[in-house]
């Protein structure tokens, strides 16, 4: 059964990563572990190009994916720039030869986290979940606790898709699909996915009135 896709579903919902990297592989690789886990991204090469994106658009829920070392300006100079602009925007800095009083300096202003290159993506997921966290109280909550791996291939469902194709869509086995269906309707108690869908957008929309 196709349902409605009128909200997205989960922890991640609304979300985006904005990821600011000069090394076009890295970054290339950054977003689609990203997308994997459920979040949106946008990238860029350079903080100019950022900062021109941002003014125009705003988001209302994102959170900064920063490169500590860039060819135009340093991560911290980013950080001070959106701070004397009184722009709002979790921040993660990586690096792979930051001082420590780099680190130092970027949480004191505000940073989330700080991830030394290279890092596991289990460590970039929780860096980039603490940074949303931040964001407004307001936003959707997770009530059954869905992992961000599970509230996407929930979203997957909603739109009328089977196990085979999620898992090529999510580049995963099809078995680990039906791995995160079971843990789903455990978490939800529903007897369905489609209960299980209605259910966490039920209680997506309760949060939000």
């Amino acid at each position: 059964m196709r349902l409605d896709n009128k909200a997205s579903i989960g922890l991640t919902q609304g979300a985006e990563v904005i990821v600011i990297e000069d090394d076009t592989s890295l970054r290339f690789m950054l977003c689609q572990t990203l997308k994997r886990y459920g979040f949106a991204t946008i990238d860029f090469a350079a903080p100019a190009d950022f900062f021109a994106w941002f003014e125009l658009t705003r988001p209302k829920k994102a959170c900064l994916l920063l490169d500590m070392r860039l060819p135009e300006m340093s991560g911290l100079e980013v950080q001070a720039i959106l701070e004397a602009r009184g722009l709002v925007l979790p921040i993660v800095f990586m690096s792979g030869n930051s001082h420590i009083s780099e680190a130092i300096t970027g949480m004191k202003h505000g940073a989330v986290d700080f991830l030394l290159k290279p890092f596991d993506e289990t460590l970039l997921v929780q860096a980039i979940e603490r940074s949303l966290s931040r964001l407004d109280k307001n936003t959707p909550r997770n009530p059954y606790r869905l992992t961000p791996r599970e509230s996407v291939v929930l979203e997957h469902i909603s739109q009328g898709m089977r196990s085979e194709q999620i898992a090529r869509t999510l580049e995963l086995s099809v078995r680990t699909i039906k791995m995160h269906r079971s843990n789903i309707l455990h978490k939800t108690g529903a007897n369905t996915m489609t209960e299980a869908v209605l259910r966490v957008r039920s209680a997506v929309s309760a949060a939000v009135t």
